[in-house]
């Protein structure tokens, strides 16, 4: 009976550990993964901002300018709602997968399945948590520096309007 309960017990341990580990794989694949669209989203309208300041040089007149800047904000906006659509379809494909590791691990316990299960799904909600909360942070931080790439480029955009204005 010892051995018994005893292997039931690896058991049940072994696949809570199995799924575990792939909860932390998917997490850090999940965070990776949209960390690295983030840098791409800010790079992305980090170079719009300067082709932007390279052109209000080239600018004749205000209407120009305008035009100009306000094509800027929109593909910039454009970008950031297609990083949010993906960013939310990609936490939507994660959450599948956690339920698909949690229900893989449910099959193999015994009694203790439904508390193992809870607890489970306890974790990949914390993990899946921790991921919107990087995922948060990190589009803080985006929104930030598009921020201050804007300021910038209506910085650079007034210089120009005055050195134009001047000449």
């Amino acid at each position: 009976m010892q051995n018994e309960m005893m292997n039931i017990m690896k058991q049940f341990s072994d696949s809570a550990m199995a799924s575990a580990k792939k909860i932390g794989d998917l997490d850090m694949k999940t965070f990776e993964t949209l960390a690295g669209k983030q840098a791409d989203l800010v790079k992305s309208c980090v170079e719009m901002g300067s082709r932007n300041a390279e052109a209000v040089l080239k600018v004749k007149d205000l209407s120009e300018l305008n035009a100009l800047q306000q094509e800027v904000t929109r593909s910039c906006g454009e970008k950031w709602v297609a990083n949010m659509r993906e960013a939310t379809e990609m936490l939507t494909a994660v959450r599948d997968e956690l339920t698909s590791i949690m229900e893989e691990a449910a099959k193999y316990t015994q009694e203790g399945a439904e508390q193992a299960v809870e607890a489970g799904k306890k974790a990949a909600t914390e993990a899946v948590a921790k991921t919107t909360e990087a995922v948060e942070k990190a589009t803080s931080e985006v929104v930030e520096m598009t921020k201050e790439a804007a300021e910038k480029t209506v910085e650079a955009t007034k210089k120009a309007a005055a050195k134009a204005k001047a000449a």
